[in-house]
C-alpha cells in the first residue's frame, strides 16, 4: 500500500454505481428545470443515505460520508453544470494518458483543446514512489494534487480523456479511492465534442485565482484507510500467496490486455517484459465493452452482461457470481489503468454488488517479480 504520514485519510465508502440514464435526463438540447431539480435531489440523496447505511451496517467504513462514483452522459453534465455555485463547483477533469508506445502528447492536447474549466490530472504525477508506473498516489501525494488543482471536498469532478473510455476510469477511482464525495465518469468526450458542447482553445494560463477553497477535509485516520484499501486494492505479496496456494480459484482473475500479450504471442509495450499471464486468470480485453460504432462508449447494459457471462461460462451466473466466485473479481492490465475501465462495467453497468479490487501493479509489475512457474503462456 502506498505509504503516508500519519495524517487523517478519506473514506472511499460504498460507491453508488448509477448509470445517468437513471435519472431520466434529457436528450442534447432538452435541458430545463425539471431536469436540474433531479441531479440536486440525486446528489443531495447521496447524502442523506449515509445514516441509513449506518443503521444498517456494523462496519466502520460504511459510517463514513459516502461516495458518489458513476457516469455521466455529455448532457447530463451540461444539466449538472448548471446547477454549479460558488460553493458547490463542478470541476472538469482531463486525465488523458497514452500507452508508452503511442507517439501523442497528452499535456500538449491539454493545452490545445479541452473542456471549458479543466484542470489536468496528470497519472504519471501524482503517484507512488515505485519503480513501476503510476503507482496509486500517497496521501501526501494526493495531497499535492488537491493543493495544485485548487479543488475543493464540495466539488463535483467529471473526469474525461480524449481517447474516450481509457484512462479516466483510472483517475475517477482514484479520487473516490481518497474519499473524494461526488465523482463522475463522462461517457464521454468523444460524444461530447460530437454534440458540439463549448471547448477551450486557447493557451492555458497558469491558475493565479486567489480563490481561497480551504483545507480539503479528509475523514479517516490511517488505519481505517488501510482496511478500506485493502478491500478495493490487491497488492503483489497478497496475489502470489493466492496464485501458491489455490486460493485464487475463489476469485474471477481478469485481465484486461489484448488478448496476444495475454496468451504470449504478442509483445508487451514496455522493452524486455514477457507477455503472458497468470494462472488461473482469464481475458478480457478492455475495448470489448466499449462501441466502436458509438464513439467508444460502454456499451448497453444488456451487452456487456453477455460479454460477462460468456467469460464466467454456463457453469455460473453473472448475476449470482458470488455462487462460482466467493471472494469476488480482481481485475488487472499492463499497469492498473485500463483494468478500472472493467471495474466501472461491473460497478456501474452491471450493478453487480460483487466485490472488485484493482491489482495496481499488474502485469508490468508480475511479470518483473514472479517466478517464471507463475508466467503462462498458451504457445
Amino acid at each position: 500500500m502506498p505509504q503516508s504520514p500519519q495524517i487523517p485519510l478519506p473514506a472511499w465508502g460504498e460507491t453508488s454505481p448509477t448509470k445517468n440514464k437513471d435519472l431520466n435526463l434529457p436528450n442534447p438540447g432538452e435541458f430545463h428545470s425539471t431536469t436540474t431539480k433531479k441531479i440536486e435531489q440525486f446528489n443531495n440523496s447521496m447524502i442523506s443515505s449515509q445514516s441509513e447505511q449506518s443503521a444498517s451496517s456494523s462496519s466502520s467504513i460504511v459510517s463514513m460520508p459516502r461516495t458518489l462514483l458513476t457516469t455521466i452522459t455529455p448532457a447530463a453534465y451540461r444539466v449538472l453544470l448548471s446547477t454549479a455555485t460558488p460553493v458547490s463547483r463542478v470541476i472538469p477533469i482531463d486525465a488523458t494518458w497514452f500507452m508508452p508506445n503511442v507517439p501523442r502528447d497528452n499535456k500538449a492536447e491539454y493545452q490545445q483543446e479541452r473542456i471549458p474549466q479543466s484542470k489536468f490530472f496528470d497519472l504519471d504525477k501524482y503517484v507512488s514512489q515505485s519503480e513501476y508506473p503510476h503507482m496509486l498516489p500517497s496521501l501526501s501525494v494526493m495531497k499535492q494534487a488537491f493543493d495544485e488543482l485548487k479543488l475543493h471536498q464540495n466539488d463535483s469532478l467529471v473526469i474525461y480523456d480524449k481517447l474516450g473510455i481509457f484512462s479516466s476510469p483510472r483517475a475517477a477511482f482514484t479520487f473516490a479511492l481518497f474519499g473524494h464525495p461526488k465523482v463522475y465518469l463522462l461517457d464521454n468526450y468523444l460524444s461530447y465534442k460530437q454534440c458540439e458542447y463549448p471547448l477551450d482553445t486557447n493557451p492555458v494560463k497558469e491558475d493565479g485565482s486567489n480563490d481561497d477553497v480551504g483545507e480539503y477535509e479528509f475523514a479517516l485516520n490511517q488505519e481505517e484507510f488501510a482496511e478500506n484499501y485493502k478491500k478495493q486494492v490487491i497488492e503483489y505479496d497478497e496475489l502470489l500467496e493466492l496464485v501458491k496456494n489455490g486460493g485464487l480459484s475463489e476469485y474471477l482473475l481478469i485481465d484486461a490486455r489484448s488478448n496476444d500479450r495475454f496468451t504470449g504471442s504478442g509483445e508487451e509495450p514496455r522493452p524486455g517484459l514477457s507477455s503472458g499471464h497468470i494462472p488461473g486468470a482469464v481475458n478480457l480485453p478492455f475495448p470489448k465493452l466499449l462501441d466502436p460504432s458509438n464513439n467508444n462508449q460502454y456499451k448497453s447494459k444488456q451487452q456487456v452482461e453477455q460479454i460477462f457471462q460468456e467469460l464466467i461460462g454456463e457453469d455460473g451466473n453473472v448475476n449470482d457470481l458470488l455462487k462460482k466466485y466467493p471472494k469476488g473479481i480482481i481485475v488487472m492490465c499492463g499497469t492498473g489503468v485500463t483494468a478500472v475501465v472493467l471495474k466501472f462495467a461491473i460497478d456501474c453497468i452491471l450493478k453487480l454488488n460483487v466485490p472488485v479490487r484493482v491489482y495496481d501493479g499488474s502485469w508490468t509489475e508480475w511479470a518483473s517479480r514472479a517466478p517464471s512457474e507463475y508466467i503462462q503462456k498458451d504457445i
